[in-house]
């Protein structure tokens, strides 16, 4: 580090060489030292450098045109300079002084854009509302509803862009044969729609169907009604079981109500969103269908107290009932849509009612 007056005496060459040389060091170092040199008593000019030593890491300054006062030009530090003083955005920085704002300086204006998030049109940055990842869910029963159809008024929310329907019929009930048992009823399956709000009316008239009633008299199970949300979506109500004949419920599929069959099959087309068989009639053990969406089937009377078939089980909708040999009464299906149990002497299983739900994204 060096300083000097900047001014080389009239003398002797001895000491005018070293006028020269502390005037070249000074100029080398650029004036560095840990104090102002005009504290030294040394003269300055203007736009001289002069780099501060009295911190770590030096501070590199400049003096002004007036040769009045130090600019800080920035901090020499060796793992990256650091500039001192404020940039303006158009040379290259924020104009700020802390990070935050510095941020907030380089981004589209923050006023009145609560809650949104930054995006860009392929051009420039802009904010845009952030999309909700919230829904609403409406659920209607058989129970609540109004009239002997058991109708419901959906009214269409002013939120959310997309409906997402999933209605059930009533489930089939089952069967009831005093010899031998009747055969478990059938799962209703599950309508399915999904709709732009734009789609939907103000309102839409939701009807639940009612599951099949069960009997102790002999004779085919009840089966139950259909349910529908407005002329958008109609799910199936499952069929009834069989009393004598040896027949299988089939479950009701998105294309309408199962029948009765006494071919060999383990289950329908469409499983997905169709409801499950019922447990065979006849004088053995057949377990109600299972379904993923649509109401289970329920099972058959059993050969013997002791050893009567369950309901099937649905991931989404309703199980099946389980069936019941002797006096016993079989069980309801579960809501919704699901299939009841067969009997022999007793009072077979209802099958669960329908329900729907429209859920709003």
């Amino acid at each position: 580090m060096a300083q000097s007056d900047q001014v080389v005496q009239n003398a002797t060459f001895p000491t005018v060489r070293a006028d020269i040389n502390d005037n070249l060091a000074a100029l080398y170092s650029q004036s560095s030292g840990p104090s102002d040199p005009t504290e030294a008593g040394f003269q300055t000019v203007a736009f001289q450098p002069w780099v501060d030593t009295s911190s770590s890491p030096p501070v590199w300054k400049i003096r002004n045109a007036a040769n009045t006062a130090w600019i800080t030009v920035g901090v020499l530090d060796p793992a990256g300079f650091e500039s001192g003083g404020v940039t303006p955005i158009t040379n290259g920085g924020t104009g700020q002084t802390t990070a935050a704002a510095a941020i907030a300086a380089l981004l589209p204006s923050q006023t009145g854009n609560a809650n949104k998030a930054l995006s860009t049109n392929g051009t420039a940055l802009l904010w845009s509302v952030v999309t909700s990842s919230s829904f609403t869910k409406y659920t209607f029963a058989a129970g609540s509803g109004t009239g002997s159809t058991r109708t419901h008024t959906w009214t269409k929310p002013s939120s959310g862009s997309t409906a997402i329907v999933l209605i059930w019929g009533g489930g089939g009930a089952g069967g009831a044969d005093n010899t031998q048992g009747g055969g478990g009823g059938a799962g209703s399956n599950c309508g399915f729609g999904l709709f732009p709000l734009s789609e939907l009316g103000a309102t839409e008239t939701i009807t639940i169907g009612r599951g099949g009633q069960g009997g102790s008299t002999d004779g085919n199970g009840e089966s139950g009604t259909n349910s529908t949300f407005g002329s958008h979506v109609t799910s199936y109500g499952g069929r009834g079981g069989d009393d004598d004949d040896g027949e299988i419920a089939i479950g009701s599929t998105p294309f309408g109500m199962g029948a009765l069959t006494s071919s060999s099959v383990s289950n329908q087309p469409f499983d997905l969103f169709s409801g499950g068989n019922g447990g065979r009639q006849q004088a053995s053990n057949y377990a109600g269908g299972n379904a993923v969406f649509g109401g289970a089937g329920g099972g058959n009377a059993g050969v013997s107290d002791s050893d009567d078939a369950p309901g099937g089980t649905s991931i989404i909708a309703g199980n099946g009932g389980k069936g019941n040999r002797g006096s016993d009464n079989g069980v309801s299906g579960s809501i919704p849509g699901g299939g009841g149990g067969g009997v022999e002497d007793g009072t077979s299983g209802s099958g669960g009612d329908g329900e729907c739900w429209v859920i709003i994204v």
